[in-house]
């Protein structure tokens, strides 16, 4: 069965004339009329009713035409992935995002990628991990692209890199907490109250500013836990400042910074990716569309 064939009576259906499908192909309306004729033979289904010049679908033919329309579609989304392959352009991007990383970083990005005419057709993996895990992914191969926290190294040698900018992180409580009261918290009014913190179970690590703390993986979560007045938290301050302009949470000033924290972001990618013409344009899409503070 002859796919231009398929995509002729797709046209002439789209259209709602043979001629005019014939015209888009560059055939003559015989010819076309043929193909359709010759599809009706073969399926053994009529797709027109034909009363002089005029043809109209059938029953048959509507039923049918979902069917016809995701078969080509999917005929054309195969022949561009088979030119993909033979021109080394990747079909799957995989991109690694380290916990705790605010949306901020990757939601613009990533649906400028999906968008994009020229990585639209890119299939498009997220996922988070840990530093650790996300480096090894990236040196192995197993992830095309890595948005971490910035590291201490100074230069990445095994994979490609460039830093992004940062996002500010700030102390936040609810409005009906103690700690709302003060016009400058110190870590040893900190100490004395619950701190709620967005991260992994893993504490052990981590020097907290109170004895007492609870950890989620969720930061929902926390912010929902802070409206409840149960501790205070260190949050990225995009996380929070709706509920701030609502009047639900509070920021708090401390003594021991005297401005917004920033965390510096960085993105590293498998060597080679930026030689693809999609790659680049993925790269180029995290570079130009996070939101972060440059």
């Amino acid at each position: 069965m002859n796919t231009l064939h398929l995509k002729a009576l797709l046209l002439a259906i789209e259209t709602g004339s043979i001629s005019a499908a014939a015209r888009k192909l560059g055939k003559t309306q015989p010819q076309v009329s043929q193909w359709i004729s010759d599809l009706e033979c073969d399926l053994g289904v009529t797709f027109f009713e034909r009363s002089g010049n005029k043809t109209s679908l059938t029953a048959d033919g509507q039923r049918l035409l979902p069917a016809l329309s995701h078969s080509l579609s999917q005929l054309d989304h195969f022949i561009d992935s088979a030119y993909t392959l033979a021109d080394s352009e990747p079909t799957v991007l995989t991109i690694g995002l380290e916990h705790f990383l605010p949306k901020s970083v990757f939601i613009q990005p990533v649906s400028e990628i999906l968008s994009a005419s020229e990585t639209a057709s890119l299939n498009v993996e997220v996922y988070r991990d840990d530093k650790t895990g996300l480096v090894d992914a990236l040196v192995s191969g197993e992830v095309d692209l890595i948005l971490i926290h910035e590291s201490e190294i100074v230069h990445h040698s095994q994979f490609e890199y460039c830093r992004l900018g940062g996002y500010h992180e700030i102390l936040v409580c609810g409005t009906d907490h103690p700690l709302a009261k003060e016009k400058t918290v110190s870590t040893a009014l900190l100490s004395q109250y619950r701190e709620l913190v967005w991260g992994d179970a893993d504490v052990d690590s981590n020097d907290g500013f109170s004895s007492s703390y609870g950890v989620f993986s969720d930061v929902s979560t926390v912010t929902q836990l802070l409206i409840q007045n149960q501790g205070f938290a260190f949050l990225p301050k995009d996380a929070v400042t709706s509920l701030i302009e609502s009047g639900q949470l509070k920021a708090l000033d401390c003594d021991f910074e005297t401005q917004a924290i920033e965390r510096r972001v960085e993105l590293c990618w498998r060597n080679g990716l930026a030689l693809s013409k999609r790659g680049e344009a993925v790269i180029t899409a995290f570079q130009q569309h996070h939101q972060l503070l440059i």
